[in-house]
């Protein structure tokens, strides 16, 4: 009997804990307080948090002519599922939203259909799905839909998007315009992951040269992939210099490299502390563009007697002012070559010198 008692006392604890956490639902009357005392601080931002809002609180909100002013919409947390996200976006009063954020609710792939075909959100520049429940259906139709002409960021991180749904988002042709992309904590595969870092890689190209900052690149840089995106970029032609030292590059990367047209004005070239062989010196060697260079750092790599050589009879290479190929694996062969060079006449310092 006493255990009894305790057990019933220990159930209608937890039953309190558990079922009091969330806030009952705010009524319609509640809602439209709430926005009004809101929308007096701000006419054009309206943030609702964890109010527990629901269908019936979307539905009110977006029945209310009052929010035609709101520009920044963010709802966060609010248990909206897809039939409060078909109100607001059949709402004749949210036509100047740019900012919409829906982070943290119960939207699905059915949600973001009447999302991405409503002319209410045709002026958004900023959509944030983060934490909901898209798959690839989601993303497909956003990735179809002129909605994505107008989008700079939108942010499906923590959602359920495989391998179909991102890659048809990441080639679209829909999304020139945008800037900043969430993929992160979704389900991608090997295309969707390498096709989602060039997207994150070409953002920070874009980035750095508006900033004047693109010789800064290589600090930020790890693998092949970098590089040839890099050497896609239209804004690679104007670089100068560029640090590339310590990025795990190997030799099919600096064969691109060699063999890009846009590097022709490159006068100073570090490449130190990477992977590479004959193979990738041969290609420098060879390479018809980059004539203009004045420095070259090939450091700690693991180029022999070929590569030495080659770089030896190099016409291309003939402007070097400092060429370092110190602690790589060149012997006596390569070592004379060098030495004796009739095109490497212009260097300063020695060869296998650490200045």
């Amino acid at each position: 009997m006493k255990n009894s008692r305790w057990t019933a006392v220990w159930l209608s604890f937890f039953y309190i804990l558990f079922s009091g956490t969330a806030s009952p639902g705010m009524t319609d009357e509640q809602v439209r307080a709430f926005v009004e005392t809101k929308l007096k601080l701000s006419e054009d931002v309206l943030r609702i948090r964890e109010k527990n809002l629901g269908n019936s609180g979307a539905i009110a909100l977006a029945a209310m002519p009052i929010m035609s002013t709101v520009k920044t919409l963010v709802l966060y947390n609010n248990g909206i599922g897809d039939e409060g996200l078909a109100a607001l976006a059949a709402s004749p009063y949210l036509g100047n939203l740019k900012s919409l954020s829906l982070e943290t609710n119960q939207i699905t792939d059915e949600g973001v259909r009447v999302l991405a075909d409503s002319p209410t959100f045709s002026r958004l520049e900023e959509l944030n799905l983060h934490n909901n429940q898209i798959g690839d259906e989601g993303a497909k139709v956003l990735a179809e839909s002129n909605l994505l002409d107008h989008l700079v960021e939108l942010n499906l991180n923590y959602n359920q998007v495989g391998e179909t749904g991102a890659v048809a988002l990441l080639k679209s042709s829909h999304k020139s315009r945008l800037e900043r992309l969430g993929l992160a904590y979704n389900r991608l595969g090997k295309e969707g992951s390498e096709l989602y870092e060039r997207f994150q890689l070409q953002q920070k190209i874009r980035q750095l040269h508006m900033e004047d900052r693109l010789n800064e690149f290589g600090q930020s840089l790890t693998g092949n992939l970098g590089l040839l995106v890099l050497l896609d970029s239209p804004y690679v032609s104007e670089l100068e210099e560029l640090d590339l030292e310590n990025n795990g590059l190997t030799d099919s990367a600096i064969i691109a490299l060699a063999g890009s047209d846009k590097l022709k004005r490159l006068v100073s070239l570090n490449l130190a502390r990477n992977e590479i062989t004959d193979a990738g010196a041969v290609a420098l060697a060879e390479s018809k563009n980059l004539g203009n260079l004045k420095r070259l750092n090939l450091n700690y790599n693991s180029i022999g007697d070929e590569g030495a050589i080659a770089i030896a009879r190099s016409r291309t290479l003939a402007n070097l002012v400092s060429l370092k190929l110190g602690q790589n694996r060149i012997g006596g062969k390569g070592a004379r070559a060098l030495t004796e060079s009739e095109t490497l006449k212009n260097l300063v310092h020695p060869v296998f010198g650490f200045y």
